[in-house]
């Protein structure tokens, strides 16, 4: 009888282990569901814009070449068909959005002057002006960078490429925690022989700066400290941009790989074509975190 009891005690307790464990992997599936809803809600908005702007500009020349266009039934059946589609799109992503609870904004408990990261996953966000995000190898929004808003005029221009690489205006994007703290802020800047991106803590101190050439089959880069002193020196293995930083013992202190992002099978990442994943090594300073998070962005997040 006694051991029938401790049987049924073992089953009863595998019955257990199996419930929780059931529980714990759906709310993993949920958490990474709630963090999708931004980009439905994204997709979705710039889906009803490609619509809106669409339907006004066809109208618009409708009526300029009516005597050509107005006639023409295959076009309105075909711009149709476009508009339905874009609009059903939108309404699809909607729909799925407004299913999903809302997101909670990610509070890191950190100062401003800290940046704990131990690796650095860069996520395009669904956006005009650009804007990635720092995330965690779940998918988690850490940390966000974006044009800063002090310069309203260049961070709208920032929707055309050639803008945001600071081919023409020097750009200065901030990198901040997801509930507004600043943490850094580094300026990208032609200097007609050479491109700069200097970088600067949150109290607007100089930390670094990195020279790059502004044409190259590979990626290079050196980095000096605020007393101009040389500190790192790096290039790319090859034209695809595989990039190691190494100091000046050869220590590796951080490693790009083109095309290998090692949470790509995760849920939180299969809806973006392309993540960029950067490893850091061990004990490396706030300054080399955020002059490498710059250079990265710079090579990599920014250049879609």
């Amino acid at each position: 009888m006694i051991e029938n009891k401790s049987v049924l005690t073992v089953l009863n307790l595998k019955d257990a282990c199996g419930f929780l464990e059931t529980i714990s992997r759906d709310y993993r599936k949920i958490v990474e569901v709630i963090k999708m809803k931004h980009i439905y809600e994204r997709t979705a908005q710039y889906a009803k814009m490609g619509c809106l702007i669409g339907l006004v500009m066809y109208i618009s020349l409708v009526i300029i070449f009516r005597d050509s266009l107005l006639k023409d039934f295959e076009l309105h059946i075909t711009m149709g068909w476009t508009l339905v589609i874009l609009f059903s799109v939108a309404f699809m992503f909607q729909q799925a959005a407004n299913k999903l609870p809302i997101e909670q904004k990610t509070d890191t408990q950190q100062f401003s002057s800290e940046f704990p990261l131990k690796e650095l996953n860069y996520q395009s966000d669904v956006s005009i002006i650009p804007r990635s995000y720092l995330v965690s190898h779940t998918g988690e929004r850490l940390y966000s960078i974006s044009p800063t808003e002090e310069q309203p005029v260049v961070r709208r221009l920032n929707a055309f490429p050639f803008i945001r690489k600071g081919m023409l205006l020097p750009v200065t994007y901030d990198v901040v925690t997801m509930d507004g703290q600043l943490v850094s802020k580094f300026t990208i800047a032609n200097k007609l022989k050479f491109m700069q991106i200097e970088v600067y803590d949150h109290n607007q101190v100089h930390l670094s700066t990195a020279v790059l050439p502004i044409f190259s089959v590979k990626n290079r880069a050196i980095v000096f400290d605020s007393n101009r002193e040389k500190t790192h020196q790096m290039e790319a293995k090859s034209m695809y941009g595989d990039i190691d930083i190494n100091d000046f013992n050869g220590k590796r202190l951080a490693s790009y790989r083109f095309g290998m992002f090692p949470y790509a099978t995760h849920p939180a990442f299969e809806l973006q074509g392309m993540n960029v994943h950067v490893s850091l090594a061990e004990g490396l300073s706030n300054i080399e975190k955020l002059t490498f998070t710059a250079l990265f962005y710079y090579w990599t997040a920014n250049q879609s």
